[in-house]
């Protein structure tokens, strides 16, 4: 919610329910649920992964989200397509110029900075004022994890899953405490192998965040131009931004798509996605 934005994490002001969620101000959200995605084009090579290998484990990812049969009926209303590959290998929002963005999934098999514990962090960045959001990417830790296949075939950390739980994060999902849930802030990368790793929660979190509705017509990607990084290594981008990742607390409230809004359920896989400008804050999503 917009009340948090510019609020001192080390003193918070804005009224909070009993799971920590702020009450006050405007809801955050895409300005569509037609969503694209890029891969960095590097891959992993310590995990012995080409891009093309990333891009169809991201596909997969997605899939499984989509793939969610909702209480009532139906599936999630978003559509989601590959857009391109980048050169760029850090996380960065280019805002005066859309066609110069890409949401990136990136690999670092080296100068990982968000803590050796964490196995993936999702960062995304929208308007200070209007709530808008505009970027979001995806970094995952193959530094101190590794994806690649042992002589049996087997992942020592299985990639499916965690894409899966950081995509829930770019789709608006926080942390659930329901064992069993992909959404959990630890171990969910060691759940028991299915081909859709989403649970029971984890769907009516999905469905609540894009509800089911008449079937979508998205435009073919946007040729991009985004293609090297654009801004300096240190500097913020030149417009009123705010970037995050995650609290590991996982709250009640949720990203929206727009314009659909319903009203925000308890559950605790739905989460907020961004802070303030003036204190930028970079909190990385544990496991």
């Amino acid at each position: 919610m917009s009340c948090e934005l510019g609020e001192d994490p080390n003193h918070p002001s804005c009224p909070r329910d009993e799971s920590q969620c702020v009450t006050k101000g405007n809801p955050l959200h895409w300005a569509s649920p037609c969503l694209t995605y890029s891969v960095q084009v590097d891959g992993s090579p310590r995990s012995k992964l080409d891009a093309d290998e990333v891009q169809a484990f991201v596909e997969q990812a997605f899939n499984a989200w989509k793939a969610a049969r909702c209480p009532g009926g139906g599936s999630p209303r978003f559509e989601v397509q590959f857009q391109s590959y980048v050169s760029c290998d850090r996380r960065e929002a280019v805002c005066d110029d859309l066609s110069k963005d890409a949401n990136v999934v990136m690999f670092h098999d080296n100068n990982w900075r968000d803590g050796t514990g964490h196995i993936g962090v999702t960062t995304p960045t929208g308007g200070k004022e209007s709530g808008l959001v505009i970027d979001a990417d995806i970094e995952i830790n193959s530094q101190d994890f590794s994806f690649a296949n042992d002589p049996t075939g087997m992942m020592s950390t299985s990639l499916q899953y965690v894409l899966t739980h950081e995509i829930g994060h770019f789709l608006g999902l926080a942390h659930s405490q329901v064992i069993g849930s992909v959404m959990r802030p630890t171990n969910y990368q060691s759940l028991p192998y299915s081909p859709n790793p989403i649970s029971a929660d984890d769907v009516a979190a999905i469905c609540a965040a894009y509800p089911p509705g008449p079937k979508l017509s998205c435009d073919p990607p946007r040729p991009s131009t985004y293609d090297k990084c654009a801004i300096p290594l240190g500097e913020d981008p030149p417009c009123k931004l705010s970037s995050l990742t995650h609290d590991a607390g996982g709250c009640s409230c949720r990203l929206g798509p727009y314009p659909a809004r319903p009203p925000l359920p308890a559950l605790a896989t739905l989460g907020l996605l961004m802070a303030a400008l003036a204190t930028r804050r970079r909190r990385p999503v544990p496991g």
